[in-house]
C-alpha cells in the first residue's frame, strides 16, 4: 500500500472532525475523497500531507511511520484549490521553486520545469506571470510545481472548486490523461460527485468524519452500501411504503416499513400500466434541452412528485403533453431498511 491510514481520530474543540478512520490507498492508484462539507474529507487530505496530526491513529507511506516524518520528509506535493502560487514569480520559476530550495543544480532545475511544462502543455508560458494565466493554465502550473520533486504521493484539494464548469470538464479530462502516464499515487478531495465517478479509480464516501463506503466508481453508484450513499451519489425519488410480496406499496406502517429509492433515469413511462408496481401519475412539467429530457410528474394516488430522466429518442415516442394521464414503473428500486441496503426490486 502507498498509503495506509489506521484508526485516524481528529478533534477540534469539542468538533469530532474525524472517528476512526481507516483507509487503504494503492500505489499508482487515483481516490477521490468524495462527501458534504463538514464531512472531514481534507482534514483527513491534511493529516495525509502532515500539515495536520491526528490526536489517535497513525499513518503509513510506503510502509514507513509518516508521524516520524517531518512535512518535507513525506515526499508529498500538494495542489491548492486557490493556486497558491508565487505572484512575483514567473512560471519556470514557480515550478522549480521546491528543486532550487533543495539546492539542485541549475543544469537539473531547467530540464525538470521544462519537461514539466511540455507534460501540462504550457511549453511557451515558462516566462509569463501567473497574472498573465487563465485559472485552468494556473492550476496546470500549481499541478506541475507540485510534480517538480518527483513526489511519491499527490494530493489535491478542491483542484478544481475555483473554476467554471467548462474549464473544470477539460481539466478533469487533462488530469485523468496525465495520471495514465505518470502513474504517482494520487489522493484528490471534491464535494462534486460527477468529479469524482469520472475520474477516480476509487471513490472514499464520507460524511460525518466517518467512511462510509469505499469502492470503484460503478460500485458506489450502483451498489450503495447505504441510504447516504444512494442519496449523496445522484438525484434520486423517495418512496416510502411496505414490501409485499416483492412489491413495494406505497404508505408505510410501523411494523415492516422501508424506504425505496428510484434514480430518476430508471423509470418506464407508459400510456397503460405494465407490470407491477405501476402507479398512474400525471405531467406536470417537460424539459426538453439537452441530450436527456426531465420530466416532473406527479403521482395521482399520493400527489407525490417525481422527477424522471428519458432519451430524446423515447420522449418523441411518447409524445408527451403537459397534463397528460401516464403511468410510471420503477424498472429498479434500491431498497432500505433502517438506513441500510436491504435488497433491490
Amino acid at each position: 500500500m502507498s498509503i495506509l491510514v489506521k484508526d485516524v481520530v481528529k478533534r477540534f474543540g469539542n468538533h469530532l472532525a474525524l472517528n476512526q478512520v481507516s483507509l487503504e490507498v494503492p500505489s499508482g492508484a487515483l481516490v477521490a475523497l468524495l462527501g458534504p462539507s463538514g464531512s472531514g474529507k481534507t482534514t483527513l487530505l491534511r493529516i495525509i500531507a502532515g500539515l495536520e496530526t491526528a490526536d489517535e491513529g497513525s499513518v503509513h507511506l510506503h510502509e514507513e511511520d509518516a508521524g516520524d516524518l517531518d512535512v518535507r520528509d513525506r515526499n508529498i506535493g500538494f495542489v491548492f484549490q486557490h493556486y497558491a502560487l508565487f505572484r512575483h514569480m514567473n512560471v519556470a520559476d514557480n515550478i522549480g521553486f521546491a528543486l532550487k530550495m533543495r539546492g539542485r543544480p541549475k543544469k537539473e532545475i531547467s530540464d525538470r520545469v521544462n519537461e514539466l511544462l511540455r507534460l501540462i502543455q504550457l511549453d511557451d508560458v515558462g516566462s509569463r506571470l501567473p497574472s498573465q494565466l487563465s485559472g485552468g493554465q494556473r492550476q496546470r502550473v500549481a499541478l506541475a510545481r507540485a510534480l517538480a520533486a518527483r513526489p511519491r504521493v499527490l494530493l489535491l484539494d478542491e483542484p478544481f472548486g475555483a473554476l467554471d464548469a467548462k474549464v473544470r470538464k477539460e481539466l478533469r479530462d487533462w488530469l485523468r490523461r496525465l495520471h495514465s502516464e505518470i502513474h504517482v499515487t494520487s489522493v484528490f478531495v471534491t464535494h462534486d460527485q460527477e468529479e469524482a465517478l469520472e475520474l477516480a479509480d476509487r471513490i472514499v464516501v464520507m460524511s460525518q468524519g466517518r467512511i462510509e463506503q469505499v469502492g470503484t466508481p460503478d460500485e458506489v453508484y450502483h451498489h450503495p452500501a447505504n441510504a447516504f450513499v444512494m442519496k449523496f451519489l445522484g438525484q434520486v425519488n423517495l418512496f416510502h411504503g411496505r414490501v409485499e410480496d416483492g412489491e413495494v406499496v406505497l404508505g408505510a406502517n410501523d411494523k415492516d416499513a422501508v424506504v425505496g429509492y428510484v434514480r430518476p433515469h430508471q423509470f418506464d413511462i407508459t400510456r397503460h400500466p405494465i407490470g407491477k408496481p405501476s402507479w398512474p401519475a400525471r405531467v406536470v412539467y417537460v424539459n426538453a434541452a439537452g441530450v436527456q429530457v426531465r420530466i416532473e410528474l406527479r403521482l395521482t394516488d399520493d400527489d407525490r412528485s417525481l422527477e424522471v430522466i428519458v432519451s430524446q429518442d423515447a420522449f418523441r415516442e411518447l409524445a408527451l403533453k403537459t397534463g397528460e394521464a401516464v403511468f410510471v414503473r420503477p424498472k429498479e428500486m434500491k431498497v432500505f431498511r433502517d438506513d441500510v441496503a436491504d435488497y433491490a426490486i
